[in-house]
This record gives C-alpha cells, sequence and structure tokens, in this order.
C-alpha cells in the first residue's frame, strides 16, 4: 500500500526528471481492439515491450510528454495530447482527432499504444471514444467492452459526462447542440473567472447581434416588449429541463450504477488512489505536477445538477426539439448587443433600443430558474419583459429579379422594397404573431 502511495506522489509532481528515474511502476498493457492497446506510462518507455508488440504509433496523453531520451530511442510515430486528469479538462474538443489519428494509422497497417501515466482514466477515455465511434455504440456498452479487455478502466466522472455528450452528438462535434453549446460556456466562465476577461479562443462564443441581422434563419424571434426590437432567435435558446422532472427520473436510477456492479477491492483501492492523485494535482503547490489546475476551489466543491463544480457538461440542458422543457425563464446564448458579456463576470442586459431591464447574466454562479434547475452560466431574459413573435420573412430579390410592378413601369411594392432594418424593426406588411409570454417570473440571481 506505501508503495502504491508512493507512486501517486510521483505522479503528482511537476517534474521532468520524476519521468527519466525509474519510478517503480509496472508495464501494464492490454490488447482492446485490433492493432489497439491501451497501458500505461512503463510500457510506453520500455523499447523491448514496444518492439514485442509491434507498436508503430503512440498516442501519449499527460501533463508533459514523453523524455526526449526516449524519443530519440524508438522510430515511432509520436502523438502529444497534453491534458491532466481532472473532471474539468476539456476533453470532448480533442476526441475527433485522436479517433482519426487512431483510425488512420490501424487502416495504414499500423498498431497503436494509447497511454497516460496509470492507463486508468484519460488514455481509457480516449479509447473508450474510439470503440464508440468504430462501433457506433453508447458509453455504456463501450465502457463494458473495453473494461472486459482491461480492469482497471475508471475515467473520471468529467470525462464520463463529456463522453456521453459526444455519444449524443454522433460522435462528432456538433457546434449548434445547446449540451455543446453550454459546455463552451462553463470553460469560457472558468477561464473568465482567472484572467478577468473573455480570451480570444472563446469570443466566437459571442454570437452575432440577430437584431441587425439582414436575414435571420428562424422567423421566431424574442423581442423587447417595449419597442420590439429583436432580441434573439429560437436558435439562440439554450433550453433546460425542469428540476421536477429531471428529479423524479434521477429517483428512478438511484442505487447501484453499472460502473458499480461486479467491483472488486483491487478496483476500488485503484478508484481511491487515482481520487487522490486529482486531489493531490489541485491542492499541491510548487510541486503539484499539474501547475494548470484552477487551486480556487480548494476542498470545497459547490454541487451543480448532480454534478460537482468541476464537471464542464451541464446535464440540465437539453436539445430544443425535446418535450417539456421548461419555458419559465428564457436561458439565451450571449450575444454582442449585451453590454458588459467580454470583461464582466456579471451584470444587466438592457434592450439595446429602448435600455429597458429586460435580464441579467452570470459567467461564474449562474441562476436559479423558477422550476428550480440551477443554469451556469446563464444569460436570460426574463418573459414579462419580452414577447414572442412568429414573423414571416419577407422575401428578398436579386439584382437580377425585378418584381411585376417594376417592369411595368408603377412603384414597387412597399413590402418588397423594404427589408429587414439595421434597428430589428418589424418588416412592413409581413404576416405576424406576436403575444405575451404567459409567465412573468423571473431567474433568482445566486
Amino acid at each position: 500500500m506505501s508503495k502504491q502511495v508512493a507512486d501517486i506522489q510521483i505522479h503528482a509532481a511537476d517534474s521532468q526528471e520524476s519521468l527519466d528515474t525509474d519510478d517503480g511502476l509496472d508495464i501494464s498493457v492490454d490488447l482492446i481492439d485490433d492493432n489497439l492497446y491501451l497501458g500505461n506510462l512503463a510500457c510506453a518507455r520500455d523499447r523491448d515491450t514496444l518492439q514485442r508488440l509491434g507498436v508503430t504509433h503512440l498516442l501519449t496523453i499527460d501533463v508533459v510528454p514523453l523524455p526526449r531520451a526516449v524519443l530519440d530511442t524508438t522510430k515511432l510515430h509520436v502523438e502529444y495530447l497534453k491534458l491532466a486528469d481532472v473532471p474539468k479538462e476539456d476533453l470532448i474538443t480533442h476526441l475527433p482527432a485522436t479517433n482519426e489519428y487512431i483510425k488512420k494509422a490501424i487502416n495504414n497497417g499500423g498498431t497503436v499504444l494509447v497511454h497516460c501515466y496509470f492507463g486508468v482514466s484519460r488514455s481509457a477515455a480516449v479509447v473508450i471514444a474510439y470503440i464508440m465511434d468504430k462501433y457506433k455504440l453508447r458509453y455504456d456498452d463501450a465502457f463494458t467492452l473495453v473494461k472486459g479487455k482491461r480492469r482497471f478502466v475508471a475515467p473520471n466522472v468529467g470525462f464520463v459526462a463529456q463522453l456521453k455528450l459526444f455519444g449524443h452528438m454522433g460522435c462528432e462535434i456538433n457546434k449548434e447542440d445547446p449540451r455543446f453549446k453550454q459546455f463552451r460556456l462553463r470553460l469560457a466562465g472558468q477561464k473568465l473567472k482567472e484572467v478577468k476577461i473573455l480570451p480570444q479562443s472563446f469570443l466566437e462564443l459571442v454570437k452575432e447581434d440577430p437584431g441587425l441581422a439582414r436575414e435571420r434563419p428562424s422567423p421566431l424571434v424574442y423581442r423587447c416588449a417595449s419597442c420590439r426590437r429583436v432580441l434573439a432567435t429560437q436558435g439562440n435558446l439554450l433550453p433546460h429541463k425542469e428540476r421536477g422532472e429531471r428529479d423524479k427520473r434521477q429517483g428512478r436510477g438511484k442505487g447501484r450504477t453499472s460502473h458499480d456492479s461486479g467491483k472488486d477491492n483491487g478496483e476500488i483501492l485503484i478508484e481511491k488512489l487515482q481520487t487522490l492523485a486529482s486531489e493531490m494535482s489541485v491542492r499541491g503547490g510548487a510541486g503539484s505536477r499539474d501547475s494548470s489546475v484552477d487551486r480556487d476551489h480548494g476542498g470545497s466543491e459547490e454541487v451543480l445538477d448532480g454534478y460537482s463544480e468541476q464537471n464542464m457538461v451541464d446535464a440540465c440542458i437539453v436539445p430544443a426539439a425535446v418535450a417539456g422543457a421548461c419555458r419559465r425563464v428564457w436561458f439565451v446564448e450571449p450575444m454582442r448587443w449585451m453590454r458588459g458579456v467580454t470583461h464582466a463576470s456579471s451584470g444587466k442586459l438592457h434592450c439595446p433600443k429602448c435600455q429597458a431591464k429586460i435580464g441579467s447574466f452570470n459567467w461564474i454562479m449562474g441562476c436559479r430558474c423558477p422550476c428550480g434547475q440551477k443554469v451556469a452560466p446563464a444569460f436570460y431574459l426574463v418573459p414579462s419583459k419580452v414577447e414572442w413573435a412568429n414573423i414571416v420573412q419577407n422575401v428578398q430579390t436579386t439584382p437580377q429579379e425585378r418584381p411585376a410592378c417594376a417592369r411595368r413601369g408603377g412603384a414597387p411594392h412597399r413590402r418588397l422594397r423594404r427589408i429587414q432594418g439595421a434597428r430589428g424593426d418589424p418588416p412592413i406588411n409581413s404576416r405576424r404573431t406576436a403575444a405575451r409570454a404567459p409567465f412573468a417570473t423571473s431567474c433568482s440571481d445566486e
């Protein structure tokens, strides 16, 4: 037991020298699929083992790459993905690239070894994603398949949530999926909390102002109730499940999960040691192996929607087509008309035309919907201040096309001449239906 704890401490140390010395790790590797191995760092560093297995491609997933001494003595194609074994790490955006790397190597007759430090969480998550994509499996089925080949497979809770989201999107990145949008917003919120400004890599999350768009993809819009200025379209919504329905579903699933069934003492010990390593990497000071981990939270974690604050996937966000989505408050994406969203962690939302208060935003704490569900980050519109409208879009003619009235010498019809203006005024002579929202409640900022 003391030897295993010492190994964990070495794993948590952020030192290149720790990779160049014998840290006591035993070689651990298993064949998961045709020409695909899953192992640990000791296996990746052992030339004899790599030659015996016929490995031609290495995929390293760790906070530091393999030592140069190892790379110079092996004629392998090596790819490196910097990733810490903590739940809030962004794994999902790398999965299409890792899947393509493994697939291409195997199709060209190569043999791939995917490894991290222990071969338990990070590398296992990448291999599970590949199995999900190759065999079109759900996460639970792919996890069972991989665990049947390698006993010690246990991705952390954040990676599990991201793998499930990856499966829901068809094993690809769908940037229009509300769940993926919220995932990216959570990552952006963490960065904004650290550097006090939204990094440039996340600026694409702030969408164009629909009130200034010349063409709208959807005729369903949300307008200021005072001046009818367009504020959002249906595509900007981030719908969520009502708290009551979600609690009932969770209640039916309480008890043992498929991951807990059949665990022996060895597997439980590995998971405890893995948790200890994550905690040490978060709490560690200068000797921490993962210096990029956010240490502001310390040992306290706020539970959001059944997951810890470290988990970046918000399980309450659902696709727009799902029936039963809450309509008490409209959560939307951040947009350019929202003042302060790129440099303030929270604030009020005002109509850009009449300056009426229509909602609020909070990158860090989010807000709680009247249904009881908490959403973070949150950019919401108060239904009593906003109206929903179904606007039939005007016909836009190309320069080659001329209205019939113009060809006859008459004045062009007003409806064909005037297109939606930059100020967001509703189209003239267009059919529309508008109604005040049935709910007059608002979020409670926390």
